[in-house]
Parts: structure tokens; C-alpha cells; sequence
């Protein structure tokens, strides 16, 4: 049955891990959180991790996905075979970041941008071949793999795409992230995807925007029908974590974590 829990991920909140970003999550409705590979660059003890996890335990919110660090050189999709390797290692980072935090799914994205039209077969090609490898991995630590429908030219810009790029690989280990920011001027089929993705739709990443371009503004605040959204993902009986990826409204991080607040309540009642 369609519960959602408000969640959100932590570098919209603050771009820091901080004692007070923590009080004013754990003192909200929030209930779980997305974790940026990049917010913890740097911890190569491991001391942040351990911190963070025992901090979360604290106030009672459950990391429930990580996103791979993407773009640049962490683009797996690349011709270039010893760059690809490269990003595979990235994202076995990750992995190892999501055993360590007892996190369920690893939020990729399969390309970078632009993707040239003239290399596009042969860069979903690479892009599989990197995804069953980082699937394996998965698999040995008992994670799944969301991978991000993504903008413009990215691989992975449409659902149809998507299915190709996981055609072969295990449906018990690969699902779909779903970012509701990257239809671009498909907007109006958002609750349509939300119907194809079905039970392979395992995260969401929430914002509006205004049926052009990105803007991760707060639902609401652009041209996304969110009553025929909400309607999908009860027809789909949608059971992932309800997460915002988006610009949140107030300067301090309470005013933020308020907005958040006040937004989830608004859609919940649609």
C-alpha cells in the first residue's frame, strides 16, 4: 500500500554534514535521506561514515539510497576503456559506502553529456557492460542499482531507453530512479512513465520545473501535474523512498527543512 515517508536528499538541506543540519532533520517529519558520494569526498579512514551513521541512528532517519558520484570523469559510458574502468572504481566506492551505512539501492547515472547521436549505440553498449559489472558487485553486498532517467542527451532520457539499457541484466538487482525534473518537454507523461516503470520504479527524485530545461524547484512551482503524479504512484502501489532533490525555500537550515514540511503535507492531500 502507497505510504509515502517525507525524505530528502542531505545536500539539499546543506552542502555540509553538520551537527546542526542533523538536529533539525531528526526534529522534522523527515523520515529518510539520500546520501551525495561527494558530500563525504575526502574520509578516507572512514571517520565521517562511521559518524554519520551513528548520527542518523541517533535521530531515528533511515539512509535508504546513495548516489554515485557522475559526470566527467565518472561517466562509464565513455569509449575510452581505461576511463570507464576508472568510473566503475568510482562507483564501487559507493558500493562500499552503502554496505558501510546499511543502505538498500545505488542511485547511477549512465551517462554523462553530450552524447553525439553518432556514437549513441556504441555508448549504451559500454554503458550495459559497465552496469552488469557494477550489478555484480551489487549483488555480493546485497544492494540494487536505481538507475537516474537523466536530460537532453544522456543515456537513459527516456523510460524506453532505460529498458534497454537493463535488457539482460538480473529485475531482481536493476530498477529506475525516477527525477521528475528530466522529462524536459515531456512533462505532461510523467504519470504515463510512472505506469511504465511499474514495480522496476524503486526511487524518486522530486522537483518541478518549468517544461524546458532544469530547474529542481520545489513541487508546486512549475508545470507538473502533481495530482495525476500522486495518482500513479498509488496505481503502482509504490513502496520507495519519497525523496526531494530540489531548491529548498529560507536561509537557515530550519526554515528549510520547514518548506520541505509544508510541501510534503500539500502533496500527500492531492
Amino acid at each position: 500500500m502507497f505510504q509515502p515517508e517525507l525524505g530528502v536528499s542531505l545536500h539539499t538541506v546543506s552542502n555540509e554534514l553538520t551537527d546542526r543540519m542533523l538536529q533539525a532533520i531528526g526534529s522534522s517529519r523527515i523520515a529518510t535521506v539520500e546520501i551525495s558520494a561527494r558530500l563525504l569526498d575526502g574520509d578516507q579512514p572512514g571517520a565521517r561514515v562511521r559518524l554519520l551513521k551513528k548520527q542518523l541512528e541517533r535521530v531515528g532517519i533511515r539512509p535508504m539510497t546513495i548516489h554515485a558520484r557522475f559526470g566527467g570523469a565518472y561517466d562509464f559510458s565513455t569509449l575510452d576503456q581505461t576511463a570507464s574502468q576508472d568510473a566503475i572504481s568510482a562507483v564501487g566506492a559507493s558500493i562500499d559506502l552503502a554496505s558501510e551505512l546499511e543502505l538498500p539501492v545505488l542511485v547511477v547515472h549512465a551517462s554523462a553529456e553530450p552524447v553525439q547521436p553518432h556514437e549513441r549505440s556504441r555508448r549504451l553498449k559500454q554503458a550495459q557492460g559497465a552496469l552488469a559489472q557494477i550489478g555484480e558487485q551489487c549483488q555480493k553486498v546485497g544492494k540494487k542499482v536505481a538507475i537516474e532517467l537523466l536530460p537532453r542527451s544522456c543515456l537513459g532520457n527516456t523510460v524506453e531507453e532505460l529498458f534497454e539499457l537493463v535488457d539482460g541484466l538480473p529485475q531482481d538487482r536493476f530498477g529506475f530512479c525516477l527525477d521528475t525534473n528530466h522529462l524536459m518537454g515531456r512533462y505532461r507523461y510523467l504519470a504515463r512513465d510512472v505506469h511504465r516503470m511499474g514495480h522496476r520504479l524503486i526511487a524518486l527524485h522530486r522537483s518541478d520545473y518549468d517544461g524546458v530545461n532544469e530547474k529542481h524547484r520545489l513541487p508546486g512551482k512549475g508545470v507538473i501535474d502533481w495530482r495525476s503524479f500522486m495518482g500513479a504512484l498509488r496505481d503502482v502501489d509504490y513502496g520507495g523512498p519519497f525523496n526531494y532533490e530540489c531548491k529548498l525555500e529560507g536561509e537557515s537550515v530550519q526554515e528549510r527543512v520547514r518548506s520541505l514540511e509544508e510541501n510534503f503535507c500539500w502533496l500527500c492531500a492531492l
